[in-house]
């Protein structure tokens, strides 16, 4: 209903045009009312899903003009929207594909004339965030334009047999219209006077629209894969920039420049609705074995991550029960972090600088060389570099080391910054042989925001030094 009050609202005084509207799966209720409410519109109903081009057919076969406009029920134009696309057919004779400026509703934009890949996928003219409203400003050719606001000229339509109904229900109408307009010597352009506002499709869960976009590349790929040769293969910003300049830079090969003479009348065939009720069910078979095809993949990489972790626990098993602490070692709680060598419990997974640490404390045994009366017969001085989780509610943190359960360290810290500290530990000679259990605790942890994790301390290093030997 919106686009067609748009085009009420913006549609051209001074040029003679129709408006067709095929319903798709409509009911009667929906008809009656829009026939009711909306004048001067000729309704083609159906009852099954015909997909894009199915229904782009059907209005054809019903539609008189030498050119021909497909307009998404989803997008709304702006002023001077039918005007610019004429205007560029009239000016571009060679021209049989023209597509105009597409936005978000919320002004940004949302393409500018495609880029086709080798690969068979698509990409806006450019990489990352998009560029002003106002970029892209020029009349130039382009690999393809979108449906939602397409000028096709009635020569090409007719001389093709219309729109591939192969590619159903959507994706990749609009790239094999492009190419078959190219294959038969026409050129496909972009107007950027010509403007709509086009909400993204968002129909049917992300799954579903990776198997039809992956369905229907493959088909194009079938279709057009010696011509996709001439394309460029998906790169960075200077694989944008050739394609962009390639396709401004088109002309007609000799062998493109065929027999442009169109049949006598468009037919769609007519074919039966049992003919799309049985197109929907081979499409959902297929998207069944597809689904099927995924399962599996996700099984057997789920097995072979699961070889790896084994693995991996196996050689961090091996390496702790080898590794003995070293006195003066900075022992780093990253991601990476060295101290990942040594039995450690408690605590959350750790980040690129360090690990959180909630209202449990975090254990970590180190192995030291020797037995029982080389570690009774040291004293330890030990650094521990740590941050505070603080906030306007949470204003202090308390911090308590201690190595084979004697505190070394007792604090309670209200700078929020990273802070080292420092403490010094007596032998005691019932301490357990060949090892020290150093246990770093943290109170009081909160979480911040909309963060579900409690913290309190954040551990960054931990360093054990002698500090005596009698």
């Amino acid at each position: 209903m919106a686009s067609l009050m748009s085009i009420a609202t913006n549609g051209p005084r001074d040029i003679e045009f129709e408006v067709i509207v095929v319903l798709n799966e409509s009911d009667e209720t929906s008809v009656r009312e829009l026939t009711a409410a909306i004048g001067g519109v000729q309704f083609l109903e159906s009852s099954v899903n015909l997909g894009l081009a199915g229904c782009a057919n059907r209005g054809r076969a019903a539609a008189s003009g030498e050119l021909l406009i497909v307009l998404h029920d989803d997008a709304e134009v702006e002023e001077g929207w039918m005007e610019a696309l004429v205007e560029a057919a009239d000016t571009h004779p060679e021209a049989a594909v023209i597509g105009g400026k597409v936005l978000h509703f919320d002004g940004q934009l949302q393409n500018a004339g495609m880029i086709l890949w080798r690969e068979g996928n698509s990409s806006a003219p450019w990489i990352g965030s998009p560029p002003s409203p106002s970029a892209f400003n020029e009349v130039r050719r382009v690999d393809y334009c979108g449906t939602s606001s397409l000028l096709v000229r009635a020569e090409l339509w007719d001389s093709i047999g219309g729109l591939d109904e192969r590619f159903y229900p959507v994706y990749y109408v609009d790239v094999d219209l492009a190419m078959s307009a190219r294959n038969c010597g026409w050129a496909v352009l972009y107007q950027p006077a010509s403007r709509i506002r086009h909400h993204s499709g968002s129909s049917g869960t992300n799954r579903w629209r990776a198997f039809l976009g992956d369905r229907n590349r493959q088909l194009l790929i079938e279709k057009w894969g010696d011509a996709l040769q001439q394309h460029e293969p998906a790169g960075d910003i200077l694989a944008v920039r050739r394609a962009v300049d390639r396709a401004a830079s088109w002309r007609p090969m000799p062998a493109e420049t065929g027999d442009r003479t169109p049949p006598e009348a468009f037919s769609t065939c007519r074919r039966s609705d049992e003919f799309y009720r049985q197109k929907r069910q081979e499409l959902s078979d297929e998207y069944a074995g597809w689904l099927t095809r995924r399962l599996d993949n996700v099984e057997h990489d789920l097995a072979i991550a699961e070889s790896v972790r084994v693995q991996a626990q196996s050689e961090l098993d091996a390496l702790r029960a080898a590794s003995v602490y070293l006195p003066g070692e900075r022992l780093e709680f990253c991601e990476r972090g060295s101290a990942r060598r040594y039995q450690l419990s408690g605590g959350h997974l750790p980040e690129a600088w360090g690990q959180w640490l909630g209202n449990d404390p975090l254990t970590i045994v180190l192995p030291l060389a020797g037995q029982r009366a080389q570690t009774a017969a040291m004293d330890w001085t030990v650094r521990v570099e740590v941050v505070s989780f603080l906030s306007a509610e949470r204003t202090n943190s308390s911090l308590t080391v201690t190595i084979n359960g004697d505190v070394v360290v007792a604090v309670n810290e209200t700078n929020p910054t990273p802070q080292t500290y420092e403490g010094r530990i007596k032998r005691r000679a019932d301490w357990p042989a060949g090892q020290l259990v150093v246990q770093i605790q943290g109170t009081g942890a909160t979480s911040p925001g909309l963060d579900t994790r409690l913290l309190s301390i954040g551990l960054i290093s931990l360093t054990l030094e002698i500090d005596s030997i009698d």
